[in-house]
């Protein structure tokens, strides 16, 4: 395992751009599943309430 020298700028920059890269896409999905659940909420209970109204 190498050393990391953390005295030249460009390692570390380099770890701090993939840091936000990988907390770009964790946002990304976690929006995403969010709005999944969301939908999945709203349309179970559409669908509730219209089999209700047409059930009668």
């Amino acid at each position: 395992m190498r050393d990391l020298d953390w005295d030249d700028d460009s390692g570390y920059r380099s770890a701090v751009r993939r840091t936000r890269i990988t907390m770009a896409l964790a946002l990304i999905v976690t929006l995403f599943v969010v709005g999944l659940v969301a939908v999945a909420v709203f349309g179970i209970s559409l669908f509730m309430d219209l089999a209700e109204d047409l059930g009668g």
